[in-house]
């Protein structure tokens, strides 16, 4: 851990102030820098305490990017919990250390910060589609993900997300819930080709069934 922070200090130590960040290059968050901000380096009464906490976060995901792609897994999983004590808006820090916990078997330790997640954040939908997903895909449990399903596509969310919910009904034998939401998906996007197939599918099923 030392030797990492003294690699990050020598970074930003030898960047020019007028510098932006020295970013990863496998960003995907405004979180994800590898090094700091100037302004970290200037007198401690500039920063606010939001700045504080950007560059702490800074440098624990720059440090849990390295684990990743050296295959420390069980070290990047402590380091996406200690930012999200940081952060508890953070939810690529939830979202990848629960995928983690899966990984590696520890569903119990994974289903908990899911909750966590959602009780920082619960006017967005990814934490019930994050909840609704852990039930679908790694507990094969339809029936449980539906109501959270639900929940996700209350809030703006991408269309695909209802792709989830649609499948978890004809999972668990609500055909007809299926189809609707395909065929909800079809009035906002007429030429879905996705939503199109799966909803001759389902029509060519219940026809079947009747």
């Amino acid at each position: 851990m030392r030797k990492w922070l003294a690699v990050i200090l020598l970074l930003g130590a030898t960047v020019p102030l007028s510098s932006q960040f020295v970013r990863s290059p496998y960003q995907s968050h405004p979180h994800f820098v590898w090094g700091l901000t100037p302004s970290f380096f200037e007198r401690h009464k500039t920063h606010s305490d939001a700045e504080v906490v950007e560059n702490a976060i800074g440098i624990l995901t720059g440090i849990g990017d390295y684990c990743w792609h050296e295959g420390f897994h069980f070290q990047l999983i402590r380091i996406l919990k200690a930012s999200v004590e940081l952060d508890p808006t953070f939810g690529e820090a939830y979202e990848n250390a629960a995928w983690l916990l899966v990984s590696y078997d520890r569903k119990d330790e994974a289903l908990s910060l899911l909750k966590r997640y959602l009780e920082n954040n619960p006017n967005r939908y990814e934490p019930y589609y994050e909840l609704g997903w852990f039930h679908f895909h790694w507990q094969k449990q339809p029936e449980k993900a539906i109501p959270w399903l639900e929940k996700a596509i209350r809030f703006p969310h991408p269309p695909i997300i209802e792709h989830t919910l649609a499948h978890a009904y004809e999972r668990a034998g609500r055909l007809k819930d299926a189809l609707a939401v395909w065929e909800n998906k079809l009035k906002r996007f007429p030429n879905d080709p996705v939503a199109k197939r799966h909803s001759e599918r389902l029509r060519e099923l219940l026809k079947k069934e009747q």
